[in-house]
Order: C-alpha cells, then sequence, then structure tokens
C-alpha cells in the first residue's frame, strides 16, 4: 500500500505538471487554486473567479480592489505559497523521470532495492516540504480572511490542518 500511495502521488503531480492548461492545480474542499504563468485564480462555486498577481494584485470578477501594503503583502505570500507547492509537484514529476529512466536500465536486484529506498525517502522528503508548504499557506489564507474581507469567500481553498498532521495523514495512508 504504502508504494501504491507514492506512485499514485507520483503520477497524479506527474499529470498535473504534464499539462500545458493550466500550469498548477490545487483542488481543495472548498473550491480550486489554478496557476498559469503569473496569475493565481482562484475558483469557488458561489463566488466569481478570483486572481491574485505575483506582486500580489487583486481582482474579483475583472475588478481590481484597492489594497493597503500589509494586505499586498500578504497576497503576494499567498502566491508564493501556490508556488512553493508547485515547485515540490515539479520536483515529484523530475523524481519519477528520473527512476523511470533508472528502471529501465534494468538494474540487478541490490542496485534494484537501492533505488527503491532513493525514491521512497525522497519521496517523503518532498511530502515533508509539500505538507508545510501547505501549512504555511493555511496560515497566510487565514490572515487574508481576517484582513481583506473580499478574500473571505476563497478561504477555505486550502484545508485546516498542521504539517505534522498531514504527515501523519500521508504516512498512514503509506501503510
Amino acid at each position: 500500500m504504502k508504494y501504491q500511495r507514492i506512485i499514485l502521488l507520483l503520477t497524479l503531480c506527474t499529470c498535473v505538471a504534464a499539462c500545458d492548461m493550466p500550469d498548477f492545480s490545487y483542488s481543495g474542499e472548498n473550491g480550486k487554486a489554478t496557476l498559469n504563468g503569473n496569475v493565481l485564480t482562484l475558483h469557488v462555486d458561489s463566488s466569481p473567479d478570483a486572481t491574485i498577481g505575483s506582486s500580489g494584485d487583486f481582482t474579483v470578477d475583472g475588478k481590481a480592489l484597492p489594497l493597503a501594503p500589509a494586505q499586498r503583502g500578504l497576497l503576494v505570500l499567498y502566491y508564493q505559497g501556490v508556488t512553493d507547492i508547485r515547485e515540490q509537484a515539479s520536483g515529484m514529476k523530475a523524481g519519477i523521470v528520473a527512476a523511470k529512466n533508472a528502471f529501465a536500465a534494468k538494474p540487478d536486484a541490490d542496485a534494484k532495492q537501492k533505488l527503491k529506498d532513493t525514491v521512497v525517502s525522497q519521496a517523503h522528503q518532498l511530502t515533508v516540504k509539500m505538507c508545510q508548504d501547505e501549512a504555511n499557506l493555511k496560515t497566510v489564507q487565514d490572515q487574508l480572511n481576517a484582513q481583506v474581507p473580499a478574500f473571505k469567500p476563497y478561504g477555505d481553498i486550502f484545508r485546516a490542518r498542521s504539517a505534522e498532521d498531514c504527515i501523519k495523514d500521508n504516512d498512514n495512508d503509506n501503510d
């Protein structure tokens, strides 16, 4: 089960990273975030789409909203949090390609076990990093909910769980 979960996670990340549209997509319990180029779009069923630019610009339904510098700073942190998660997905994609190429060389049993151990270790490291990035993003999301009223409809895309709980959930799924 542990290896099936890792392979499934890596396969899903490969599919997300390999798609031309969007560059990255995260489906949460209460909405979705997509990153195309340098524009992050937030999708929630009951609200118009909102966008966040890399400089912290925030639009709802195509209308730019006035922001205080602190609010813009939080939006930049939110944007960066999503790009951090995208980077981990890209790292997983690169890891899949490398592992696939290594297994294609038909290594002997010892080399195959070492390769398997390396893949599992690297997948765990990437999971830990993604869980920390998710927890950091949730913290920023909560701050945005408190400080930017127009953000509230989009403020539940990333779910509430600590990095430790995320890692524990993934470890339990992998047993």
